[in-house]
């Protein structure tokens, strides 16, 4: 299943506006045209909740903990770490919204739970 049913929601409840969904799917279309996976509702949806809810607190400037240094020291110990900044730089290309430092390390977290889970799925090959 496609994100249309979620970002209608949050849309309509005030917590994206039209940019943020330009955004959303700017990334979604990145992750299919440049490294061959179509992100859906099963195999993404906390990381395009967690995009929508970083843009949500940009407007709102909410701040947010940051990631416990045990977990980034973790993630720089990712054979996949690379491959997550370099998505990660590219997210930042391809949209508008900034993400500040601390959640880019959350995007991050994100990016390489997705690369897990393309790496382990039978469906595809993760470029």
């Amino acid at each position: 299943m496609d994100f249309s049913e979620r970002l209608d929601l949050y849309l309509e409840g005030g917590m994206i506006d039209q940019n943020d969904v330009d955004d959303v799917l700017a990334i979604i279309n990145m992750f299919n045209e440049e490294y061959g996976y179509q992100l859906t509702e099963e195999n993404a949806s906390t990381f395009i909740a967690h995009i929508c809810s970083a843009y949500f607190r940009n407007k709102t400037e909410e701040e947010i903990e940051e990631l416990p240094e045990v977990v980034l020291n973790e993630l720089l110990g990712l054979n996949t770490y690379k491959k997550s900044v370099e998505i990660l730089d590219r997210l930042k290309e391809v949209t508008h919204n900034q993400l500040n430092e601390t959640e880019q390390n959350y995007a991050l977290l994100h990016i390489n739970n997705l690369i897990a889970g393309f790496e382990n799925s039978e469906e595809t090959e993760f470029k």
